[in-house]
């Protein structure tokens, strides 16, 4: 039900290729403000159709970086809240919480980290018809991200057209390790709700859905303008930042 929405919807090791630097991670966090929130609109079958809301603060004391997702799609009564946090050194998951609802059913997912491990569980609930539970037990391994942190990274991951990192990443809502790539490619001049913007594409490949993240083009923080969901009629575009003015 769930496996098309993207990333936040929610692990990097380390494979950087062409010119991408291999402390790619710590110049991510470096860029990344304090606190900040994307809020994107839902476009589905090009009409308006939900939102996502995709926070972060930074934790600099504890070396964590704490994230939040809200998300809906409106037509499919889809609504998930999502909470969680990770290492800021190493971007490795530490814990996550979401309730993911579509109509009457509820999936509910907690994890945390233990001795390496992402340990918890997943129950799915629905009207008369009781509960259904599976447990969580996925190795943490060397570089793993959690996925709902790519997407916020991409407005900061230092990457120029041609470049490529490879890593894992934990899924959260499925509880299920997986390896991604992001290569990076000239996106063009496109036009969004928000404005038209030079682009640089992120592409997401290994993923399940994989994703096209449009962002623009210029070095430190970027914007995230558009978030296409590869092989469904769906795509997010941020609603236009008070104050900022499109290229």
């Amino acid at each position: 039900m769930k496996s098309f929405l993207v990333g936040t919807f929610a692990a990097l090791g380390i494979a950087a290729a062409a010119s991408a630097q291999d402390d790619w991670r710590t110049e991510a966090v470096a860029a990344l403000p304090q606190v900040g929130e994307m809020h994107l609109q839902l476009i589905n079958n090009e009409e308006a159709d939900g939102f996502m809301r995709l926070g972060w603060a930074r934790d600099d004391e504890n070396g964590i970086i704490q994230f939040y997702d809200r998300t809906m799609l409106a037509s499919q009564e889809i609504y998930e809240t999502m909470g969680g946090s990770i290492r800021a050194d190493t971007l490795a998951p530490i814990d996550v919480a979401i309730r993911f609802h579509q109509q009457s059913a509820i999936l509910s997912v907690e994890a945390s980290a233990q001795d390496g491990v992402m340990i918890g569980g997943r129950t799915l609930t629905q009207p008369f018809a009781g509960q259904q539970s599976a447990e969580i037990n996925t190795p943490i391994t060397d570089g793993m991200m959690m996925r709902a942190a790519v997407f916020l990274l991409s407005q900061t991951f230092p990457l120029d057209a041609g470049d490529s990192i490879g890593f894992d990443w934990f899924s959260s809502l499925t509880g299920s390790p997986g390896t991604v790539t992001i290569t990076a490619f000239d996106g063009g001049r496109i036009d969004t709700i928000g404005g038209s913007f030079d682009t640089l594409r992120l592409e997401l490949r290994g993923a399940s859905p994989e994703n096209d993240i449009y962002v623009t083009d210029n070095d430190g923080l970027r914007q995230v303008v558009r978030i296409d969901v590869i092989g469904q009629p769906m795509r997010f575009e941020a609603f236009p930042v008070e104050g900022a003015a499109a290229e």
